[in-house]
Parts: structure tokens; C-alpha cells; sequence
């Protein structure tokens, strides 16, 4: 499907090589600007007001620093070989420190390349959403005087996460991340010792490693929780629900309180002592794409509190890494402006969500 938008003349592109670059679309209202190359995002933010869309084609793009409660919407995290799809990347690390209430800060269907950091200075319910994030830092100013700076309520759904690390120093709590849930997601290191867990995980699968006190006080529904390391990791005051435990390291010691599933079967949960009794093929150790299906006896006999599995594949939102926001096949522009100084140019949607795109 093709849609033809009318721009302001004001807007210099060339028509040659347009579809070969990666290239962003800002929908503000109802203008659409577009710009080219690895800094179009940049440049659409740069121009972009709060509860804009910024719409990105596959390719690569060099990451911005975001200040502006905008929706930023990709081709996806992986590609799809079944489709051709090509996944959106970002390249090199980024900021968000946005004061915006108003509006929320939406990210979709993005790849941040490994070595890269997305770091949570101050935002108002973020979503995040089918996104790959090497590490996401939640983190604090060390001014006191901005005791606000600090994201809240934010929500990760269809992500996976390789390293979360919410800074929980004692003199700074006010300045991290607070009310942090992830849903249907996987973080595959939930940082180390004097770093704090998200606050609810549901229908997640999550490592704990290597912490002595970052569960406490928090809630897990619906999960599954693995341990790779023979370090133990307390759980004081946590509520958990239908959960999977594997590794006996992580659920009882005798000297502390632990999280100790075999004394808590009220709550519907289930320790394994290794991954081959839980996942079809999953060890322990994750690549790009892999899948984390459970085994059939499993999925089909420890449900969740909905009645679905546990795991990233039950719940209100089960596991696809697609995307299905409008996704821009090409874009050309005429050469020249016409008689009214407007310049035409035909994008095409390859995935549009109705009959109105």
C-alpha cells in the first residue's frame, strides 16, 4: 500500500539512492517530515515535540541522547528471515532525561548493538517494547538538589535485556528507577552486588546471579528464575507466585532466609536443580533469536495464576518479537517542487494496521 504526503518545499532531499539509506519519518499532527541516513534519527528528535511519532526503517541508525516524550517506532529487533525483514539498529550508547508528564516515551522494535547502554536518568511511565537492550542502567544525578531525576513506573514488554543494573546505593535511592516492571521478558543478568531487581516481573525468565539482597521486596508472577553461580541470593520479603526455580543455590540456605520454594507450596512453586527439566533447548546461556520454549510437561502442568504456562510464552502479553506498528517498505520524492512549492513524495507502508494508512 502506498501513501502519497505532501511536504513543505523547506524540506531538502535528493531522490537518488532514497531507498538504499535509512531513513526516519516525524508525524507531528498531521505534517510528516522525512530525513535520510544514519543521523535521521537524530534529526527527527532534534525536530520532534513531545507526543510526536517517529516512525524508523530497517538499517542503522546512530543513537540520540532523548529528551522529548516521543514514540519511536522500528522494523523490529532480529531479523526475519521468513519475511526479508531487516531489524532496526541502534548504534553507540544513549541517555533519557525527559520532564515531560504529559505525554509517555514509547520505544518499539529496536536492536541497541552489544558494548551499547541505555541509561534511565528521569522519565514518566517510558514503555519499552520489543526491544533488544544490551544493558539498561537505571541511575541517579549525584546533585541532591534534583531529587526528582528519576524514572518512574516504567514498562518493558516483549524485551530482552542483557544486564539491568538500577543503582541502589544507600545515599541515592531517591534517585533510581522506581516501580520498574518487565512483562513477557528476559533479562539475562539482573546486575550484582549493590544493585536492586526490577519490581515486579510477570510471565519473565530472569538470572539472578551474584547479589545478596536484590528480590527483596519485590513481586514475581508467573516466571521462571535461573542461577548460574554458586553464590546465594537472598530473597527477604519477596512475594512469588507460580514461579519456576532452577539451581537449588538460589532457593535455601542455612544461615540466611532464602528464597526456599520447597517451603512454600501455597504459592504454587517449583524448584529444578537443571535446565534440560524445564526448556527444550534453552542452557542457561542465550544467543540472538534462540528460543526459551518449556517442555511439554511443563507447560502444560505448572500454569500461572491466568491458567496459562509460566514463562515468557503464557500470560497477557506471550512472547513475539515482531512488530506490528506501520512498517516503510521505500521512500522517493519528486525532483522538483510543483506550482504550489509542496514536494511530493510516495512512501510505502508494507504492514499497515488498517484500511486508513
Amino acid at each position: 500500500m502506498k501513501k502519497a504526503l505532501l511536504l513543505c518545499a523547506t524540506l531538502c532531499m535528493s531522490a537518488i539512492g532514497f531507498a538504499q539509506q535509512p531513513f526516519a519519518t516525524l508525524t507531528h499532527n498531521d505534517s510528516v517530515r522525512v530525513f535520510y541516513g544514519r543521523y535521521a534519527l537524530q534529526q527527527a528528535h532534534a525536530a520532534a515535540a513531545h507526543g510526536d511519532v517517529i516512525n524508523l526503517s530497517s538499517g542503522s541508525f546512530e543513537a540520540v541522547n532523548l529528551t522529548k516524550a516521543v514514540t519511536i517506532r522500528g522494523a523490529g529487533m532480529f531479523n526475519d528471515p521468513a519475511t526479508g525483514r531487516i531489524n532496526t539498529v541502534i548504534r553507540n550508547s544513549f541517555n533519557i532525561e525527559i520532564t515531560d508528564t504529559a505525554h509517555r516515551l514509547t520505544l518499539m522494535g529496536l536492536y541497541i548493538l552489544p558494548g551499547y547502554t541505555m541509561t534511565l536518568y528521569r522519565a514518566w511511565h517510558p514503555q519499552f517494547v520489543k526491544c533488544r537492550f544490551q544493558e539498561v542502567s537505571a541511575y541517579y544525578h549525584s546533585d541532591a538538589s534534583r531529587d526528582s531525576d528519576r524514572t518512574t513506573s516504567a514498562h518493558f514488554i516483549n524485551c530482552i535485556v542483557g544486564r539491568w543494573s538500577n543503582a541502589t546505593w544507600s545515599n541515592f535511592q531517591n534517585w533510581q528507577a522506581t516501580r520498574t516492571g518487565f512483562y513477557n521478558s528476559v533479562i539475562l543478568d539482573m546486575g550484582g552486588d549493590a544493585r536492586r531487581s526490577p519490581d515486579i516481573l510477570v510471565n519473565c525468565i530472569a538470572n539472578q546471579d551474584n547479589s545478596t539482597d536484590y528480590l527483596n521486596s519485590k513481586t514475581i508472577l508467573n516466571s521462571i528464575l535461573y542461577y548460574n553461580t554458586t553464590n546465594y541470593g537472598s530473597t527477604n520479603g519477596y512475594t512469588s507466585f507460580h514461579t519456576i526455580g532452577i539451581n537449588t543455590y538460589l532457593f535455601y540456605g542455612s544461615t540466611r532466609t532464602y528464597f526456599d520454594m520447597t517451603n512454600m507450596g501455597t504459592h504454587n512453586l517449583h524448584n529444578y536443580t537443571n535446565y534440560a527439566q524445564v526448556f527444550q533447548t534453552f542452557r542457561g546461556t542465550y544467543s540472538d533469536g534462540m528460543s526459551m520454549a518449556l517442555n511439554d510437561s511443563i507447560a502444560s502442568t505448572i500454569l500461572g495464576d491466568d491458567s496459562t504456562q509460566v514463562g515468557i510464552y503464557g500470560g497477557v502479553y506471550p512472547w513475539d518479537p515482531s512488530v506490528s506498528n506501520p512498517l516503510i517498505g521505500h521512500c522517493t520524492a519528486a525532483r522538483r517542487t510543483d506550482a504550489q512549492g509542496m514536494l511530493q513524495v510516495d512512501i510505502e507502508i508494507l504492514n499497515p494496521d488498517d484500511d486508513d494508512e
